[in-house]
């Protein structure tokens, strides 16, 4: 099968279908590149990420799995900018053409893509090892997008959801761990179905100093916050938000692992204590649970009650 029609015949009547009646959109999949109108008062912003096979995910993966949560980890870049998803170009480094496995990962990507609006505009593919990987395109009001570099000494610390789950799936999903049905249908979804943070990064875009997602594990990643804002922090590890059936299944790593593990994908953010009881007032209509984990200090990250590593996830 051609590279076009690789792309055209197993992805029109998913992915692509959400292109259909979009202003926004030029020109899409056909020609050398896309073409976007960029609505006005907004700003293009985009993010890419590549997953490579026995790296990022379990060698013979479903690739329905694959593809909702290669969508799932992209798009929550967007979600820490605040910004709303609108298109995606994708690139696959492909072992063989198999048309069932791409009809596979096509529909994965859709059953996240379509409901958040975000539409496939292009693509490429070539022989390789399996590799997957997605640029993310979103729109974000010029002057609203959020940094890591906006923290301020004070501001309060807080998560989104739950943390570690994702981190303790991963020996259940590669089948080194057995588990009973029950536990293994929970753990599984938290790995292979993230959900990101969107409609919270939109709303909660104007009452935060700074935001970002947490994808190698809070313990590494509040410190991007702190070096681009210059400041430190003090988190209190007895406040992290940890499922029950991770405490009940690990309760002595599961702090760590709520720390350090990663594929969380959701939202750090400080913002000013004033603005406390808005942001309770946003997660709460969203049923969204947030907490409040620290604050941010001068200088330094002192985590209260844990004594290992503050690191996570590393890519090399």
């Amino acid at each position: 099968m051609k590279e076009f029609e690789l792309i055209q015949n197993i992805f029109q009547a998913s992915v692509m279908a959400s292109t259909q009646g979009r202003g926004d959109l030029l020109l899409g999949i056909g020609d050398d590149c896309a073409q976007v109108q960029v609505p006005q008062g907004q700003s293009l912003v985009f993010s890419m990420d590549t997953l490579v096979e026995g790296r990022h995910f379990p060698f013979d993966a479903d690739p329905v799995d694959i593809g909702y949560r290669a969508v799932a980890s992209c798009v929550s870049d967007l979600a820490a900018m605040g910004a709303k998803p609108a298109f995606f170009t994708l690139g696959l480094t492909l072992p063989e053409s198999d048309p069932q496995w791409l009809a596979g990962l096509a529909q994965g990507m859709a059953e996240l893509a379509e409901p958040i609006g975000l539409a496939l505009v292009g693509g490429d593919t070539t022989k390789g090892p399996l590799t997957i990987s997605l640029q993310v395109h979103g729109y974000v009001e010029s002057d609203m997008a959020v940094k890591r570099s906006g923290a301020k000494v004070g501001d309060d610390i807080y998560v989104t959801g739950l943390l570690g789950d994702a981190a303790a799936a991963v020996p259940i999903v590669t089948g080194e761990l057995q588990v009973s049905s029950e536990r293994f249908d929970y753990f599984y979804d938290r790995f292979w179905r993230p959900q990101p943070r969107l409609i919270a990064g939109m709303a909660l875009k104007r009452v935060v100093h700074s935001m970002m997602d947490i994808s190698d594990g809070l313990a590494q990643d509040i410190q991007h916050i702190l070096k681009a804002s210059g400041v430190g922090a003090n988190i209190d590890a007895s406040r992290l938000p940890i499922s029950s059936e991770l405490r009940q299944w690990q309760p002595e790593s599961a702090i760590s692992l709520a720390l350090t593990g990663g594929d969380d994908y959701e939202l750090c953010f400080t913002a000013p204590k004033e603005q406390a009881t808005e942001i309770s007032l946003i997660t709460q209509t969203l049923s969204l649970p947030c907490t409040k984990v620290g604050e941010i200090v001068e200088e330094g990250l002192v985590i209260q009650g844990y004594d290992g590593e503050a690191t996570g996830w590393q890519h090399f």
